[in-house]
């Protein structure tokens, strides 16, 4: 990509004051971010932008941050991944508010098969860390690519990654601050190992201030990249609550660790199973069976096991979910085709139920399909 370009998607995400959502409706109605810069204030005004954020938008002062942060970004290899990128991750990607912009610097893939968020309370007893240990363990044992994320915070959230770091598989950890700033500072050496096995993203630039806020958006995108989202503790207003409630949002899995009533960490999780936000997980194969993990068998694409299928009968857009499926080695994530056939959750839906009643596919827990009847 050319620098200007670059500087124009930062500059973009940016903004004072414009958000991703609205970043993201500018795009889709002006076709490109270079469409977007060539408009003038006045005319991003009639577009429904308040005169001050398309003032600063189009800005010097702007686009003179934006050329220094990607000098920044060049020099340290961080990659820039943009909403409209291939390589952005296609489950954030369905999310309405998805920065439209983030900053990466790690090594595996943010669109893995199977990626999965641990959270909890910052305060986690020794239980907590214990089981949220075994719980990395067991899965990554037979799951190993598995992507385990989380928001490097005190307690559960550090836990989750020091036992992925330990298993042998990804980690990915969603900072609150630029990358310029690690927060909590004492992770230092559990995060500089993450950029060699996982690693770590952003959507805040260098500079910026760290307020309550900054986390509940880090929660998001958290919620946002992962199947699922587990609990492992919380108190009665822990932030891993927000997280939970935005995956739910997002028609993620969300499962919960539970505890004894009297456990002042246990009861956000104990909340959440009582009021059915969050399935109750005890072990690996609680998580596994609730997203279908545990049905997923690696099979070649041609490979006489698939059901057999008139392809002649079917039509262009069911024959590539056919071919994408078996290229997958067996089922497939809903938004992952969603994403792969460029329609939307809706339409998808549709597609999926005339294919099912036809014995094409078949749903498997977790949102994803298999080819033939069950």
């Amino acid at each position: 990509m050319d620098d200007k370009k670059m500087i124009l998607r930062l500059a973009l995400a940016h903004a004072k004051g414009l958000g991703p959502v609205r970043a993201r409706e500018l795009l889709a109605r002006l076709g490109s971010v270079e469409a977007v810069f060539a408009e003038t204030v006045g005319s991003l005004s009639n577009l429904g932008l308040e005169k001050t954020v398309a003032s600063h938008l189009l800005s010097s002062e702007n686009m003179d941050f934006a050329e220094k942060e990607r000098h920044f970004l060049q020099t340290n290899g961080v990659q820039v991944l943009f909403i409209g990128d291939k390589d952005y991750p296609f489950r954030l990607r369905e999310c309405a508010d998805a920065p439209v912009l983030f900053m990466y610097k790690g090594n595996c893939s943010l669109s893995a098969p199977k990626m999965l968020a641990v959270v909890g309370t910052r305060h986690a007893t020794e239980q907590g860390r214990n089981f949220t240990h075994r719980l990395v363990a067991d899965l990554a044992e037979r799951h190993p690519d598995l992507v385990v994320v989380s928001g490097l915070a005190y307690g559960i959230d550090v836990a989750a990654h020091k036992a992925a770091l330990e298993a042998g598989i990804a980690t990915v950890g969603v900072m609150a601050t630029g990358l310029d700033r690690l927060y909590p500072v004492q992770h230092k050496k559990v995060a500089s190992q993450m950029k060699n096995q996982g690693g770590l993203l952003t959507e805040h630039f260098r500079g910026d201030a760290l307020v309550p806020g900054c986390f509940v958006s880090r929660n998001r995108i958290i919620a946002g990249l992962c199947d699922g989202v587990v609990v492992v503790e919380s108190s009665a207003d822990g932030g891993a609550l927000t997280t939970a409630d935005i995956a739910n949002s997002y028609s993620r899995e969300v499962f919960a660790v539970p505890g004894r009533p009297d456990d002042v960490y246990a009861v956000g999780c104990n909340e959440l199973i009582k009021q059915n936000k969050a399935a109750l997980v005890t072990s690996a194969a609680d998580v596994e069976f609730q997203l279908g993990w545990d049905n997923v068998k690696v099979q070649n694409a041609e490979s006489s096991t698939f059901p057999e299928l008139n392809l002649p009968d079917l039509s262009e857009q069911e024959l590539r979910v056919v071919s994408e499926i078996r290229h997958r080695g067996g089922d497939m994530e809903s938004s992952e085709l969603s994403v792969f056939l460029g329609v939307s959750s809706s339409q998808l839906a549709s597609i999926m139920f005339a294919m099912e009643m036809r014995g094409l596919v078949h749903r498997l827990p977790g949102n994803r399909y298999a080819i033939g009847r069950k």
